[in-house]
């Protein structure tokens, strides 16, 4: 006997047998058994959710000789010649293949003949929205005035793209995406029925990665059973990736602690096992939105992974908008990456800049900044004072160290000058000139401008920035141009790291008044 894939040998034969869409199954068993079912179903939703297959059973149930509760019996000699083909009264159509309006005026010709063998012509359309324009006028006008001998299901993945002129003339039945709790049982049921072995958190983990399509999980449970005797956790873990769903959260974790070498060496375990960078940073964005989902709601969804124990106690560690601006960190990335020949190095400066606390002084990054010290205020997790000091000292000691910063930045000259306020000012417009370098441009995002004598001096940090600063040096000659003629200012550009400096640049950096205040002893604030 010719073999035949799970999810078509297991395709539901009555409403009873659909996953999940009961208030659709029950709606439309009312009607056939009141004798009361309509000319045009119009079914909804996403793949793998069952429009299809409740479509077919529709089919059979209003041709059925001997219906059971408005379900088809799939004995009768109608029943049977439906589900093996040999009565051609269901046609079944391709609107993504079939598009045009010949073939649906073809089919308007079609309908006006009655049924051969059935009581219905029943005429099945998929992915009905790939309809042209002209196609959807030929259709509406035969939904508008059909033979009593005619029904129509027309299922679709995109509802937004069915005219509405079209959709009025329907019942509309929109199918749910089907929850993982659902998807596993089935899967459980389908393995007893099979008498496959399996262990329940390998059967969890494919119906997790279904995502809500019972057809997906049945396409991954296939080659898992073809594997062996038995359906076993480690191999299960390994076939859907699950160990970049582990890396993806010790990722997550290295970002929480702002360690730049933990998130650096997460991307090289994935590089080295020969792994594609998009995918593992999708999984690590779906572990960034469950701890977004878990730190607005407190609680965790229905469809979560086997991992929300270690994604919950990340979570804690995060604030809401740390976890926002996470998200659109990557999801930037992930958009600029995709243009790149080596995405490696969008991703990981990306990942780097997520691990510095002072970020790149865009309003997003202030924005986090301040709801990084609310969430500090509200958890009280400040460092604790070493001693207790009274204000008037502290104001002395402040006013002491502001006075030694300014004398120092003076004297070592990094900051403070009119040329490099001039340049700093036009700066956007230099980084507006070189955009048509998407890897310069991209470079550029993270510098520091600085003054070295009366050169101009580009200072990239220490953790990824001897990448970015070999590919800016290609293009000294476009910024020096650039800021000529933006500036009318001739000077000479350099580059160099944190490190090439002798503590200055640091000193300025833990003397930044934002980071003073989140740093402050929360016995201090209450003074």
């Amino acid at each position: 006997m010719e073999y035949q894939a799970l999810y078509r040998k297991w395709r539901p034969k009555t409403f009873d047998d659909v996953v999940g869409q009961q208030h659709v199954t029950d709606t439309i068993k009312n009607e056939i058994k009141n004798n009361i079912c309509g000319h045009a179903f119009l079914f909804c939703g996403s793949r793998g959710t069952g429009k299809t297959s409740t479509a077919r059973i529709l089919s059979r149930a209003v041709n059925c000789e001997n219906p059971t509760d408005g379900n088809p019996c799939n004995k009768c000699a109608t029943c049977m010649g439906i589900e093996n083909g040999s009565i051609m009264d269901i046609i079944e159509i391709d609107a993504a293949s079939n598009s045009g309006v010949d073939n649906i005026r073809s089919l308007r010709d079609e309908a006006n003949y009655g049924a051969a063998s059935a009581k219905y012509k029943v005429y099945i359309i998929d992915e009905v929205h790939a309809l042209s324009s002209g196609a959807f006028n030929a259709l509406l006008k035969l939904l508008e005035e059909p033979p009593a001998h005619v029904k129509f299901v027309l299922a679709t993945t995109e509802a937004n793209k069915v005219l509405e002129t079209i959709s009025s003339r329907c019942q509309r039945f929109d199918f749910k995406r089907i929850t993982t709790e659902d998807i596993y049982a089935r899967l459980d049921y389908i393995c007893n029925a099979e008498g496959i072995m399996a262990e329940e958190e390998a059967l969890r983990m494919i119906a997790s990665a279904g995502d809500g399509s019972l057809r997906d999980a049945l396409s991954y449970l296939e080659p898992c059973i073809a594997s062996g005797s038995e359906i076993d956790t480690e191999f299960v873990r390994e076939f859907l990736g699950k160990a970049d769903t582990s890396n993806a959260i010790e990722l997550c974790r290295a970002i929480a602690a702002y360690d730049s070498q933990g998130v650096l060496d997460a991307i090289e375990n994935v590089c080295s096992r020969g792994k594609n960078l998009l995918p593992f940073i999708e999984t690590v964005l779906k572990v960034l939105r469950d701890m977004l989902i878990i730190s607005v709601t407190g609680k965790c969804r229905s469809d979560f992974t086997e991992d929300y124990q270690k994604i919950e106690e990340i979570s804690s560690a995060f604030s809401s908008e740390k976890l926002i601006y996470a998200i659109k960190t990557l999801s930037d990335a992930s958009s600029t990456a995709k243009y790149m020949t080596n995405p490696r190095i969008i991703y990981e400066t990306a990942l780097v800049k997520l691990c510095l606390k002072n970020n790149d002084g865009s309003v997003d990054s202030l924005l986090l900044r301040i709801g990084e010290l609310e969430h500090k205020l509200e958890s009280g997790s400040f460092t604790p004072a070493k001693k207790e000091v009274k204000k008037e000292e502290v104001k002395k000691e402040k006013s002491a160290e502001k006075t030694e910063e300014k004398a120092e930045v003076k004297k070592e000259k990094v900051v403070d000058s009119e040329f490099l306020e001039k340049i700093k000012s036009i700066w956007p417009e230099v980084r507006n000139d070189l955009s048509g370098s998407i890897m310069l441009f991209a470079a550029l995002e993270n510098v520091t401008l600085m003054e070295e004598g009366t050169k101009l001096c580009l200072t990239f940090p220490d953790m990824g920035g001897r990448e970015m600063r070999d590919m800016v040096k290609d293009g000294l000659d476009d910024i020096k141009e650039s800021i000529k003629k933006h500036s009318g200012l001739d000077i000479e550009v350099v580059t160099r790291l944190e490190s090439d400096f002798d503590g200055s640049l640091k000193q300025i950096k833990e003397n930044d008044p934002l980071e003073d205040i989140i740093n402050l002893p929360i016995t201090t604030i209450k003074n």
